[in-house]
């Protein structure tokens, strides 16, 4: 790989793609230990992006001003001032393509699947993950680039602080022993588990003797408030009520973490926390949770109605989450149970 002094990573959202896009940057630092890494990205998703030694800075891009002639020639005098020798389009959108082309850097590359005519701007990179998780398909930028990928590690930010914060909550809660942590929402409503069956399950991991900890955003609150009713004691309930680290923070101290195809399961998944995570309308071996060969702490559940691939979700099945049973995700965290507890 060539001796790059000054990379900019575009990856601007959303969650989960960000969290995907963390191994490219670690393999990049491994190959370029000396560059400037600089990391384009909505202000809203940067919080779970690490520091040095990984990133050296951090470029907010505001979307709604991307059509701003004025906005355009801020950031174009903004990012030439880097002196960029390459760009890393991991995003592949028209958004992204707009940054790219601000960047000014004299190579600017993309992984294959370049999107909404941002294959004009930035060339893309084919490699023999060309198919496979949308992980290596990044990860294949760097390794057509010359450059070598001995693992999969997701570099991720310091969250000491706000996992003490996270015991004074849940002890002025009432919560001191072990938990699991749960999720009940989803960008999409078609990929959640129907909430009477996160109250049933619920139910019988209190029963167990096992707490559990529902998280969420704002928006999850009223299925928090649902399931947190209707199940009783050891059950508490956090949606709506942390920062984005704060949720790392939780997540990270839990047992064992359980949600379908959402933002904070990929946290889970970067965390290498042990991990059931639900699907159905979407694909998880384009998206689901991954680490590579070392993937013991992943646990799925696919609907057995699901016929979901690579290129053809199913995100217009509203019944096909229901059709995992709560029977059957229970005998998975029974087993997962008694390993985490050995």
């Amino acid at each position: 790989m060539k001796n790059y002094k000054n990379i900019l990573i575009i990856k601007m959202s959303s969650l989960g793609d960000v969290l995907h896009a963390l191994p490219t940057l670690y393999a990049l630092r491994e190959n370029c230990p000396q560059a400037r890494i600089v990391w384009a990205v909505h202000e809203n998703f940067s919080t779970v992006l690490p520091g040095k030694p990984y990133i050296d800075e951090v470029i907010y891009i505001d979307k709604k001003k991307l059509k701003s002639f004025s906005y355009l020639r801020s950031l174009r005098k903004t990012l030439h001032a880097y002196h960029f020798d390459l760009c890393l389009d991991l995003q592949g959108l028209a958004k992204s393509a707009i940054v790219a082309w601000c960047s000014g850097a004299r190579e600017k590359y993309g992984y294959w699947e370049m999107r909404e005519g941002s294959f004009l701007v930035s060339k893309g990179l084919t490699g023999t993950h060309q198919y496979d998780h949308v992980i290596e398909r990044y990860l294949d930028t760097v390794r057509a680039l010359g450059g070598r990928v001995d693992s999969i590690e997701f570099p991720l930010p310091s969250i000491e602080k706000e996992q003490r914060i996270m015991r004074e909550r849940f002890a002025s809660s009432g919560l001191t022993g072990p938990y699991i942590a749960v999720v009940p929402g989803a960008r999409w409503s078609v990929k959640e588990w129907p909430l009477p069956y996160w109250t049933e399950f619920l139910r019988r991991v209190t029963a167990s003797g096992m707490a559990a900890v529902i998280l969420g955003s704002t928006d999850d609150v009223p299925k928090g408030q649902l399931i947190s009713r209707d199940t009783g004691a050891g059950i508490y309930d956090f949606t709506g009520k942390t920062s984005l680290r704060e949720l790392m923070a939780a997540i990270s101290l839990s047992r064992i973490y359980i949600s379908a195809d959402t933002g904070p399961l990929h946290i889970a998944n970067a965390l290498k926390k042990e991990l059931i995570a639900l699907f159905g309308p979407t694909c998880p071996d384009r998206t689901g949770p991954y680490g590579g060969p070392d993937s013991s702490y992943i646990h799925m559940i696919i609907s057995p109605t699901s016929k979901a691939t690579q290129d053809h979700p199913l995100v217009n099945d509203p019944e096909c989450m229901s059709q995992i049973t709560v029977d059957r995700v229970w005998r998975v965290y029974e087993q997962v149970i008694r390993k985490v507890n050995r």
